[in-house]
């Protein structure tokens, strides 16, 4: 059984982010006239290949993280943030990672309401927008119990918002809360995945990160 590494997103200040899914088509044989069919037969999954950059002073603290992973066994819980999703941290990221060494670091992690529930395989939810910060944008990667999926259209406000949602792969039930900032679990896809490098004079750690997610749990 895989353990579980939770990286919080004060370990993620992105550079450069592509979260995307993975739709797993399979092409078949090309007929003679050039067409070529397409076969969906396994679960889609989402990908990512982020770029992050890390103060010199956290750089050990993350190779920490990875180190835990042992390369492709463990999985990790990635916050998928992108400019869709959530406002980058502030700049001062000195206040977060004292009170992280401190033991006292709270992430922000809002969430709403989904009243009703929804079944897997469902194309939309109705939630409960009260209580975010900001609606919630077309476009935007949400998820519950650690399994993302995409919001493709919105209509309504306040307590009753329909959100247009595809690659709902989980049931949520009534009154569940649903992640503004998703998260998922994800595995490296090789060995060597996100362990940092250093130059010489330079305060900032660069990783080219590559995950794929752990969907077999």
């Amino acid at each position: 059984m895989r353990n579980i590494i939770d990286v919080p997103s004060l370990f993620m200040p992105w550079v450069q982010v592509d979260w995307r899914p993975d739709w797993r088509g399979q092409s078949t044989m090309q007929a003679n006239d050039g067409s070529e069919q397409v076969v969906y037969n396994r679960l889609p999954r989402f990908i990512g290949a982020p770029q992050i950059a890390l103060p010199r002073e956290m750089a050990g603290h993350w190779r920490a993280l990875i180190l835990q992973g042992q390369g492709r066994v463990n999985a990790y819980r990635l916050r998928m943030i992108d400019p869709m999703t959530c406002r980058r941290r502030r700049a001062d990221w000195r206040e977060d990672w004292r009170a992280y060494q401190a033991g006292l670091y709270v992430e922000v992690s809002p969430q709403v309401e989904c009243p009703a529930g929804a079944a897997a395989g469902a194309t939309s939810i109705i939630v409960d927008e009260t209580t975010a910060p900001r609606p919630i944008s077309v476009g935007t990667y949400l998820s519950y119990d650690d399994w993302p999926f995409a919001v493709v259209s919105r209509s309504g406000s306040g307590a009753s918002v329909t959100l247009g949602v595809t690659m709902l792969r989980k049931a949520i039930p009534a009154e569940a809360q649903i992640d503004l900032v998703a998260r998922g679990l994800f595995v490296s896809t090789s060995d060597a995945n996100g362990l940092p490098s250093f130059e010489r004079g330079r305060p900032v750690v660069g990783m080219d990160l590559e995950f794929v997610e752990w969907i077999t749990r």
